[in-house]
């Protein structure tokens, strides 16, 4: 078998995938080439409605501008760690703060787990944090009211059904699109059965444009699922905040501009990979 024939399956029962033609895992979009225009067309239409967003978040500034670069605190989140970029820091725990939801689920836990117990205790909120992940890459259970230590795909749904307008539910998973996923159970199960009202994010989204060309190797592929939507103009979707989009937009961006210049952030490139939308039924 030849070296493009094969990729390792991560956590799964198999040891190779076997394609059956040679796979050119390269961007088609951006880094060079223009954006998807119906893509670009379809979220840059959103352009005021994440402004006055980000201008409401921005009103959170002194609380944000609190957190550090760095800390050793346990359980406490930091700007300098190496999977949740700023402006996705800042959006979630934006969100949680002026959004209050009763319930916050997250498939996939880590540093947005940190961001999301800040906002919660900052703002005094009674929010409840469950977390859906196997095998989270750092201790976050003392943060959590639930752990489901199971991948989405074997842990029951029922718990989506709970959810209300307000909620939040963030997906930062396997990224592929593979038979039973969990990439797969979030966007063919999960999403379409939300209650009007519930936010959803999906890390590692860089619409309108293509992944990285170093991530090819990577085979990530839920931003296409997401894009099928998009593309569709699903009407019950709304998009609430691209963050890749406005990490290239100068007068998204600026209306950041006093918490960049904090302290904690100061130097650091403020820029995300998460993509929220709103169920609106």
């Amino acid at each position: 078998m030849n070296p493009w024939q094969r990729l390792r399956a991560k956590r799964s029962g198999a040891r190779w995938l076997r394609l059956d033609y040679r796979v050119r895992a390269r961007p088609r979009y951006g880094y060079g080439a223009p954006a998807h225009p119906g893509l670009w067309e379809r979220i840059a239409a959103g352009r005021s409605a994440y402004g006055a967003l980000l201008s409401g978040i921005a009103a959170l500034t002194p609380a944000l501008a609190a957190i550090p670069a760095s800390t050793a605190e346990p359980g406490e989140p930091r700007w300098d760690n190496r999977f949740f970029p700023p402006l996705d820091g800042i959006a979630l725990y934006g969100l949680i703060a002026l959004r209050r939801p009763r319930l916050y689920v997250e498939v996939g836990s880590g540093d947005s787990t940190r961001f999301a117990r800040r906002a919660v205790r900052d703002c005094g909120l009674s929010t409840r944090i469950v977390s859906i992940d196997p095998e989270p890459r750092t201790e976050i259970d003392a943060l959590c009211d639930k752990v489901v230590r199971a991948r989405l795909e074997d842990a029951g749904l029922d718990l989506f059904a709970d959810l209300r307008a307000g909620d939040v539910v963030f997906h930062d998973g396997s990224h592929r699109v593979f038979q039973n996923s969990d990439t797969v159970v979030t966007f063919l199960d999960v999403l379409p059965s939300l209650a009007p009202g519930v936010a959803l994010g999906v890390h590692d989204v860089y619409l309108p444009w293509d992944y990285p060309p170093a991530w090819g190797g990577r085979f990530y592929s839920e931003q296409y699922l997401l894009a099928a939507y998009l593309l569709a103009d699903c009407p019950w979707l709304q998009v609430l905040l691209p963050n890749h989009f406005i990490t290239h937009d100068e007068e998204l961006s600026g209306k950041l501009a006093d918490l960049a210049g904090s302290p904690g952030l100061a130097g650091r490139p403020l820029h995300g990979e998460a993509f929220w939308l709103e169920v609106r039924r």
